[in-house]
Order: structure tokens, then C-alpha cells, then sequence
């Protein structure tokens, strides 16, 4: 029977050790949890909306709510003048951590520009193409037909029409003449 009692016993300090370890590592990983959650605790905020604002005004409000401002990106649009945001992510009035970033998206203003058109009717494709480059502008199409009184390889039309214009393109397309029939 002595060797039941020692067996009793190895077993019976096994499970008292096992359980100690088990109750150590439990109590550890709980101080843990309590002592990292205080420190490392970030207060919660409500996004604010930024959209339609200069971009100076929105990273002030951002800062004041105690976020980041990050630029994702800058787009032309139309209706939103220059350096003011589009869009924002996450949206007005989510709730996020403090410190979080902000994307958001710049507008470029209006794409349209004031362009000053030469004009290039009754010139020579050469001096044409070369008056087109000296303007900083594109030349896009050339179309080819044939007319009964302009020369071969002279400009008949243009569009833009010459002059000063507003447009969201630098291309210039031609209709050059083949010549007569």
C-alpha cells in the first residue's frame, strides 16, 4: 500500500503545481490587462465635417477634436474652388480613437484655363504645327479634305475658334486642304 501513497502523492503535487502555474499565469496576464488598458487607453472623439472647408480651417478643426489631417489625394472639381476639401474619411460625426488620421481629398479647383488660340487658318501645316507648340498647346486631329480654292497642305478651319478662350483641353484639332479635286 506504500507505493499507492506515493503514487498519491506525486500525483496530488503535480495537480497543487499545475494549478499555481495556471493561477500565476492567469493573475499575470489579468494585471496585465488592467496596467496596459490605463496606459494605453485613447479616449474616443466625434469626427468633424471638414468637407467644403479651406484646407488650413479643416486641420485646425481636426487638431481641436485631437485628430490628424492626411491628404489622400487632390482632384479638379468643378463646383469646390481650390484648397478646399471633397471628401473625408471616415465621414462626420463617426466616432474614432484620438490621434486617428483623417483622409481627405483636396480640390484643384475649376480644370478649365484660359488659353490664348493663334490663328492658323490660311497657314501651312508646318507653320501651323510649329504656332501650336509655340503656344503650349496640342494639336489633336489634322483631317484631310479636298477644296476647290485652298492649296494642298494649307490650314481651311480650326477648332477652337481663334482668340482668347476658357476650356479644360489644350487640344487644337485641323482641317487641312488636300487641294482641288
Amino acid at each position: 500500500m506504500d507505493w499507492i501513497g506515493k503514487i498519491f502523492r506525486v500525483i496530488f503535487k503535480s495537480f497543487l503545481t499545475t494549478a499555481f502555474i495556471i493561477f500565476a499565469v492567469i493573475a499575470g496576464a489579468t494585471c496585465a490587462f488592467l496596467v496596459f488598458q490605463n496606459v494605453f487607453d485613447v479616449s474616443d472623439t466625434v469626427v468633424p465635417s471638414v468637407i467644403g472647408d479651406e484646407l488650413n480651417i479643416a486641420q485646425e478643426k481636426l487638431y481641436d477634436a485631437g485628430l490628424k489631417i492626411y491628404i489622400s489625394g487632390e482632384e479638379f472639381d468643378e463646383r469646390i474652388p481650390q484648397n478646399k476639401i471633397i471628401a473625408q474619411d471616415p465621414a462626420s460625426g463617426a466616432k474614432v480613437k484620438k490621434n486617428r488620421e483623417i483622409h481627405v481629398v483636396v480640390s484643384k479647383g475649376s480644370k478649365v484655363i484660359a488659353l490664348d488660340i493663334p490663328d492658323l487658318r490660311n497657314k501651312e501645316l508646318k507653320e501651323a504645327t510649329a504656332l501650336i507648340e509655340e503656344y503650349g498647346l496640342i494639336l489633336d486631329k489634322i483631317t484631310y479634305t479636298n477644296h476647290f480654292s485652298v492649296p494642298k497642305d494649307v490650314v481651311i478651319a480650326q477648332t477652337p475658334e481663334p482668340g482668347n478662350i476658357n476650356s479644360n483641353s489644350k487640344n487644337v484639332n485641323l482641317l487641312v486642304s488636300k487641294g482641288p479635286y
